[in-house]
């Protein structure tokens, strides 16, 4: 069968699953660290968010970008929302008008992805979103939003 655009594929160990010690919070830092072990991941007390992980990445030009990720309340059947860290970027096709990074449709979204997953994600399109910036193509297969 074909994939169609839309369809997500995530490595078994981006994803949660049942009987993870110690809760979800800390299931998701310790598969955060061991896929992305520059980033942190905290509970917030904020109304709107359960938890905030942080990072940077680096593309394949060797640039490198700091990415937030706010875990909504809702999480995890909620999609968490991914946002440039100390740095705006260049107005593109998938961004969203709060500024926050499109890097999944909420439909694509599942509640055994992890935030790694998310953090993956977001480097994927960080490369893409540096091809942006030098041709204004946007490369792959694209999703109206």
């Amino acid at each position: 069968m074909a994939r169609k655009p839309s369809d997500i594929r995530v490595t078994r160990t981006l994803v949660i699953g049942s009987g993870g010690q110690g809760g979800r919070l800390a299931e998701e830092q310790r598969i955060l660290q061991l896929h992305f072990p520059g980033f942190h991941l905290t509970a917030t007390p904020r109304e709107d968010s359960w938890a905030v992980a942080w990072g940077m990445l680096s593309t394949f030009t060797g640039e490198y970008y700091g990415i937030g990720i706010s875990l909504p309340e809702g999480y995890p059947h909620s999609l968490p929302q991914v946002w440039p860290y100390d740095w705006k970027p260049v107005t593109n096709p998938h961004m969203y008008s709060d500024g926050t990074l499109c890097v999944m449709k909420p439909g694509q979204w599942s509640s055994f992805f992890s935030v790694a997953a998310v953090v993956a994600k977001a480097a994927i399109w960080l490369n893409k979103y540096e091809i942006w910036v030098e041709r204004q193509e946007w490369p792959g297969p694209q999703q109206p939003h």
